[in-house]
């Protein structure tokens, strides 16, 4: 499962971010990285764009890195 499966509010844990290693770091450095929890607060219409919040950063991620980041759906 990755983001673009989830639904709005629906909170996750992040398991692997299989993105290229810049793309990982910058993702990491904006506290999305395995073990991490993040609430997908919006999705843009068609699903181009998500806005997810892990920690205290809001983060705007594209379909394609989106696609890339595993989750694990929290209950």
């Amino acid at each position: 499962m990755t983001i673009l499966d989830l639904k709005r509010g629906t909170r996750a844990v992040v398991l692997k971010v299989d993105a290229s290693d810049p793309v990982r770091e910058r993702l990491r450095a904006l506290g999305i990285y395995a073990g991490s929890k993040l609430t997908l607060l919006k999705c843009s219409l068609f699903k181009k764009t998500f806005l997810v919040q892990a920690g205290f950063s809001r983060v705007a991620l594209g379909r394609e890195v989106a696609g890339e980041v595993r989750v694990w759906r929290a209950l």
